[in-house]
């Protein structure tokens, strides 16, 4: 199956719902309250919303998948408002039915005559909801609008949630709605029944400063224009889920806003797409850290690969733009990996590909090395075999020293245990001398267990627990 694939079979389970209208009319307010937690970025700035984000809703017993839609501006020739106005038509092809968010305090304006026109060309349901309505006489003004034709009109406060029942009672009480929701419910049925069936999903984030290839190499995964693509730089605002089907494993890719120095994030909603960004790693099961081949490695990408490692995720480093990189000989890749290297020494054990997400060199490539990168996370070791390990790498080996000597009293350590995964994580129980690893231990602790483990990719952490010796004091 390609792209959004899981997506595609929940659109056609549940009847979708797209919420469209002008920018700055509160459209991802809405979308969030509907779904109850906070999936689309909301502020002042008119644009925020880029991409399609979806979600689930449910009312009186009716579920109902949802889009949050960019906001439209039909003529614009401006490479981004185009590129909006083509997510959101994908959007509106898609759905059932649409909420056409107006601004109830500004009224009519020229542009809702525009969309009013292209709405009703869909043939699809509109259901009006005049926003900002959060006192009686914006309630009033929302009458203006039933001038469109169009039957279902509402005044709303997706802030504060008022009117918002009435206008989802006028949703799913509609005699063509119940009997589509009656026949999607039983298609909903079956693939929750086929997706018990699936392997576990494996959360994918792709991250990396702005306009480096993030959103391009999306659409190549996927093999649709799924996100916007354009030169300019941070055209990605929201973290948008996107799920893919393989044959060996279903993955959620999570494609993050670029994360820029705090002293470059000015506008409002660039501050929250980077912390956005960097609470999508916090799921992330594996981090795919995309590089300009180009401009080479800045200290930025160690930056946000420094992330990346904070939130346990295991990493790939995606070295993007391969194909346009000039005078490449035979030992350019491992030079360039050498330095790469060189500058993220935090990251010996990441895996690095050199790809071009434009042309689609290798792209594939990271996919299996993502799922390698899962499975070696998610790997506990039996006791039997650590314990041998432990006596073959630690109590027996000649020239590792765990610590100094504190007080003629040196640190031994007693046994190892793992405790945890995701990321693999083991406890040095210690004792005598003073608490304390000595990071040389640590690190070759740490690179000998990736060896014989195969703990491919992915970040170990160790623990120390120390127990100190207390005297007894003679009564």
């Amino acid at each position: 199956m390609t792209v959004s694939a899981k997506q595609k079979r929940r659109a056609e389970a549940l009847p979708l719902v797209a919420i469209v209208g002008r920018p700055n009319v509160g459209k991802s307010t809405l979308f969030n309250r509907l779904i109850g937690e906070r999936r689309s970025i909301v502020g002042d700035e008119p644009g925020i919303t880029r991409d399609r984000i979806y979600g689930e809703g449910e009312w009186n017993g009716s579920r109902f998948a949802l889009v949050d839609t960019g906001g439209i501006v039909p003529d614009d020739e401006a490479v981004i408002p185009m590129n909006i106005l083509k997510q959101a038509s994908f959007a509106i092809d898609e759905a059932r039915a649409l909420v056409w968010v107006v601004d109830a305090r500004k009224g009519v304006t020229p542009l809702d005559q525009e969309l009013a026109r292209l709405l009703r060309g869909t043939g699809k349901r509109v259901i009006v909801a005049a926003n900002k309505a959060d006192a009686v006489n914006w309630e009033s003004d929302a009458g203006e609008f039933h001038a469109f034709g169009f039957d279902d009109v509402f005044g709303i406060s997706a802030e504060h949630g008022n009117g918002i029942g009435e206008m989802l009672d006028a949703l799913v009480s509609s005699e063509s709605w119940k009997l589509a929701s009656e026949d999607d419910s039983r298609k909903d049925a079956k693939a929750q029944s086929d997706a018990k069936n699936e392997r576990r999903e494996l959360n994918l984030a792709i991250v990396g400063r702005p306009n480096v290839g993030k959103s391009s190499l999306l659409n190549r995964l996927l093999g649709e224009e799924r996100a916007i693509v354009s030169p300019v730089a941070g055209t990605t605002r929201d973290s948008v889920d996107t799920f893919l089907k393989t044959a060996e494993q279903t993955f959620r890719i999570i494609d993050t806003a670029g994360i820029r120095r705090k002293g470059k994030t000015i506008a409002m909603a660039e501050k929250l797409s980077v912390l956005m960004a960097r609470k999508s790693l916090e799921r992330a099961d594996v981090a795919i850290v995309v590089l300009d081949a180009e401009q080479g490695v800045a200290a930025l990408d160690a930056a946000i690969a420094g992330y990346a490692v904070e939130a346990g995720c295991s990493i790939i480093l995606a070295v993007n733009k391969w194909d346009a990189l000039e005078n490449k000989l035979t030992g350019t890749p491992a030079a360039f990996e050498r330095g790469l290297r060189d500058q993220m020494k935090f990251l010996s054990w990441g895996a690095v590909v050199m790809i071009s997400a434009l042309k689609g060199q290798r792209v594939n490539k990271l996919l299996s090395l993502a799922i390698k990168a899962d499975k070696a996370r998610r790997k506990r070791i039996p006791t039997s075999k650590l314990n041998d390990f432990f006596e073959r790498e630690v109590r027996h080996k000649a020239g590792i020293t765990p610590a100094k000597t504190h007080g003629g009293s040196r640190l031994h350590v007693k046994y190892i245990t793992q405790i945890g995964v995701r990321p693999p994580t083991f406890v040095l129980f210690t004792s005598g001398g003073k608490a304390g690893l000595h990071f040389s231990f640590l690190r070759h602790l740490e690179n000998r267990l990736r060896e014989e483990f195969d703990l491919f990719a992915t970040p170990i952490r160790l623990i120390e627990r120390h127990k100190s010796k207390t005297r007894r004091h003679a009564k």
